[in-house]
């Protein structure tokens, strides 16, 4: 408790605030609406009665004034505002202007929270000093400000430590968070697994619960069909199992509406990148109900090889049943029965079972997820099928296998939830004497706070297991209305990401470094108009993840050791502007897929590089993937996978170039092409690349189009002689100013396409060339030769010194049949000519043959002896439909 000379009468109870005193800053008076719109802001309550000009004795932040004090009585547990006459009142909801004097319990005890506009984390004890948890000082800080005015969280320069996650889960208003400088005020989440900040709005809360399925502290997650939100477990590095020889995954679940025959996920590694891709799946467990019970049915992929197991027994709907999926290096083994009763394995069908000393196959691109099986939209999700509708109680992974007969594999489903104790998580390996198998992660939905579900891991080995926090990913729209900003802030979290968040409209993140952490910052659900500004990132799986972002803005961003260095999936629109991304570690720098008809993204002076890759193991794959993408297009940009010496990386790979969009039965998918545009780009494939762009799924009729852009500093491309390393299909157009025409290659028309493979059926191509030809003839024109028979028409002007000129229009056809091409005629067929003498064409000057060469149809273009010509010539072939 505090004292301050008051400015008039006050009685307890009253809540005081700054007299503005220009000779006392510590002078208090009563909080009337006209001291408070003046300009002041709440101080406390008075504790008791004083005269003008004497002390008060008040409660201040974080004191509680007790009810006979404040005078509220007993009643619900509310915000407490100033009223009319400088008292406290309830306020349920908060409105709009109200000046907050904290929180109130139902007897009407008033913790004194002023809400201002403005708060440093040093007032509120934060020490900066690397040792200290910073966390609670913090966090009363955010809390300090108004909920719905604007306010500022403001850090000095210091190392600001925190044991847990800070959470901004504000619903509307606008909070900004703000740091002397990102050189010099660093916010660090040791200790545990999650992230630095996670931005989630108050009402989603975390994954919801409900009572508790088995004996032991805690209580049980609820799912349902109808909620698609979930939780992702390897949002912890805890759950990286790739390569492991033994593994147990075990829960406790209750179905409590029949699931449907598809097979309603429990618990599912799974994912998929590119959308042409087959979705993976290191393990699974599944319920079903064709038979009109629960049935249950587990995957697991070894050594590359999904292996499947549908457990022979079914159950009734709305009992509890243990579930464990086993490999314990020799068997894979599905276990479905009641608590307390003796379970007996299920295992793949004879001749389908994994070979002994096979090991777990977990991309990177894979989620772990309580009832979902995500099919798409990695580092998001996308569920396949609807969650099962009930309980999960005591969920555990391990990489040992459960407590079991080891002649018979029988054991007797635990009726209480998982131990948490060192003896049971941390255990010797049956196989190498100096190691220890490990719980990798243990929910018994005991500790769950704010936006997270609560686990432990034990993958340190140390006797406290580290917790993990692992956020509710909501599955629906945006909810909160609240703008978040970030400044000049640092975040370091090595197992998490610096920055976890489900944006609203219009936030703000600019001048931020993320380093020594597992991802940079992940923003999902994001509403309209948020920016990202001069990020570095520095961590070993993720830079910046956009999910569901629409029409943000991200310039200046560096990365350093991320395997993707920008994803955005289910994107509207991204703008950029002014990166350097790739790493030594990564796998594809700009991955972008979406599978709406007006995704876009728009980079300017995106350097995508490969020259940290020396003398480390090659792992990339392209340096820019899309997916589904309607809209890309890059400028000024540079695209180099050259420092690649053994891998075949192009810099482009786009996959399903041909959009399909569902229409209502029974009409069929409306079929949409992409247009991908690149425009003064630099493309320095590594030595063994075969394209620069390379394409996957469905394949569209004219997905590329090139302006200015070159292979290599030297040389632009030719085409279309370069046709494999510019466009499979066509529609490519290069306007570099080397050489005599604008036009430096083909311009190609899809009659007839096999969007599956993309094989064209029958199409025109043109293509241009001149040349100067004196003694020898010269070709022109090429045009790659197709299988099947093509008619070929070619029109050609050739001028001397002296100003004399010709055309003509000469034609040809040529089958090729295995390889081996006939012309249908023995000279091409001349369909017209004209010529400066008397309109003929000069003595002795030839017209041009059109003939096979090194696999192209060219034009042939032969001056008169002694002569010297210049030719002009466009060549245009059809190419028919195969009767087969």
């Amino acid at each position: 408790m505090e004292t301050a000379t008051v400015a008039v009468d006050v009685q307890a109870g009253d809540v005081l605030c700054s007299a503005l005193a220009p000779d006392d800053a510590t002078r208090l008076t009563r909080a009337t609406s006209a001291a408070l719109t003046a300009g002041t802001m709440v101080t406390g309550i008075a504790a008791t009665a004083a005269a003008a000009d004497t002390k008060v004795s008040y409660y201040e932040q974080p004191e509680v004034a007790p009810a006979q004090t404040t005078g509220l009585g007993a009643g619900q547990p509310s915000a407490v505002v100033v009223d009319g006459q400088g008292r406290c009142a309830r306020q349920l909801p908060l409105l709009e202007g109200a000046f907050v004097v904290g929180e109130c319990d139902a007897q009407g005890n008033v913790t004194v929270v002023p809400k201002h506009d403005f708060a440093n984390v040093l007032d509120f004890g934060a020490k900066g000093d690397d040792q200290s948890d910073d966390w609670d000082a913090i966090t009363r800080a955010m809390r300090s400000l108004h909920p719905l005015h604007p306010g500022v969280v403001y850090f000095p320069a210091g190392y600001y430590r925190i044991r847990r996650p800070l959470v901004v889960g504000r619903e509307q208003g606008k909070i900004e968070l703000r740091g002397e400088s990102e050189h010099t005020t660093t916010i660090r989440f040791f200790g545990a697994h999650g992230p630095a900040l996670c931005i989630s709005p108050k009402s989603l809360g975390h994954l919801p619960t409900s009572d508790a399925l088995l004996t032991g502290a805690g209580r049980a997650g609820v799912l349902s069909a109808k909620n698609r939100s979930t939780v992702n477990l390897r949002d912890s590095p805890a759950l990286d199992m790739d390569g492991a020889a033994s593994f147990s995954v075990s829960c406790t679940v209750r179905p409590d509406v029949l699931p449907g025959g598809g097979g309603e996920p429990v618990l599912s590694s799974s994912g998929r990148r590119l959308n042409s891709e087959a979705a993976t799946c290191a393990f699974g467990i599944f319920l079903g109900g064709t038979t009109g019970q629960v049935t249950v049915t587990a995957t697991a992929r070894l050594d590359g090889v999904d292996h499947v197991i549908s457990h022979p027994g079914s159950f009734p709907v709305g009992q509890p049943l243990h579930l464990s999926l086993v490999w314990d290096g020799t068997h894979l083994d599905l276990y479905a029965g009641p608590p307390g009763t003796v379970l007996t394995p299920a295992e793949p069908r004879e001749g389908q079972r994994p070979r002994a000393g096979a090991k777990l196959t977990q991309p990177v691109e894979e989620g772990v997820y309580l009832g979902a099986r995500s099919q798409q939209r990695w580092p998001e999700y996308h569920d396949f099928t609807r969650p099962f509708t009930g309980r999960i109680d005591s969920v555990r992974i391990s990489d040992f296998v459960i407590d079991r007969d080891a002649g018979t594999r029988t054991f007797t489903a635990p009726t209480a939830k998982f131990a948490s104790d060192f003896a049971t998580n941390v255990r010797p390996d049956p196989v190498h004497a100096d190691q220890r198998l490990v719980t990798r992660i243990l929910i018994n939905f005991d500790r769950d706070v704010d936006a997270f579900t609560v686990g432990s891991t034990w993958i340190r080995r140390t006797p406290d297991p580290d917790p993990v926090y692992v956020m509710y990913q909501w599955g629906g729209p945006p909810v909160a209305a609240a703008l978040t900003t970030v400044r000049r802030l640092e975040f370091q979290c090595p197992s998490g990401a610096g920055v976890h968040g489900q944006l609203s409209n219009s936030s703000v993140f600019s001048h931020l470094r993320v380093t020594a952490a597992r991802d940079g910052m992940r923003l999902r659900n994001n509403s309209y108009l948020s920016e990202v500004e001069h990020l570095f990132v520095s961590a070993t799986r993720l830079g910046l993840t956009l999910g569901g972002s629409g029409l943000a803005r991200v310039n200046r961003l560096q990365t350093v050791g991320t395997q993707y260095d920008f994803v955005a999936t289910d994107v509207v629109g991204v703008t950029a502007r002014d990166w350097y991304i790739g790493s030594h570690r990564s796998v594809v720098p700009l991955l972008l897929t979406t599978a709406a008809p007006y995704g876009s993204f728009h980079g300017i002076g995106i350097a995508i590089s490969s020259e940290a890759t020396q003398g480390h193991p090659e792992t990339w794959q392209c340096a820019v993937a899309t997916s589904d993408l309607h809209h890309l297009v890059l400028e000024s940009s540079v695209l180099e996978t050259s420092f690649l010496k053994r891998t075949d990386c192009p810099p482009v790979r786009i996959d399903n170039s041909l959009l399909l969009l569902g229409q209502e039965p029974p009409r069929p998918p409306l079929e949409i092409p992409t247009a991908s545009t690149f425009v003064n780009c630099e493309f320095r494939p590594s030595a063994s690349t075969r394209a620069n762009l390379v394409f996957t799924g469905r394949r569209g009729p004219a997905p590329v189009r090139i302006l200015g852009s070159t292979t290599d500093p030297v040389k632009p491309w030719t085409l279309p002689r370069d046709e494999n390393r510019v466009s499979h299909l066509g529609g490519c157009v290069s306007a570099t100013d080397l050489g005599q025409t604008q036009w430096q290659g083909g311009r190609d028309w899809v009659f007839a396409l096999d969007t599956t493979t993309g094989r064209i059926g029958a199409r025109e191509r043109v293509a241009q060339g001149c040349g100067i030809a004196a003694a020898n003839p010269l070709t022109l024109a090429a045009v790659p030769l197709a299988a099947g028979a093509s008619r070929y028409r070619a029109e050609v002007m050739a001028t001397d010194p002296t100003g004399r000129a010709a055309t003509w229009v000469v034609e040809q056809g040529l089958s090729n049949v295995g390889g081996t091409v006939t012309a249908w005629a023995p000279e091409s067929r001349v369909l017209d000519s004209f010529g400066s003498a008397e309109g003929s064409v000069p003595a002795g000057w030839d017209p041009p043959q059109i003939v096979p060469l090194d696999g192209n149809a060219v034009v042939k273009c032969s001056p008169p002896g002694g002569l010297t010509l210049a030719f002009t010539v466009k060549l245009r072939a059809t190419e028919g439909l195969a009767a087969s």
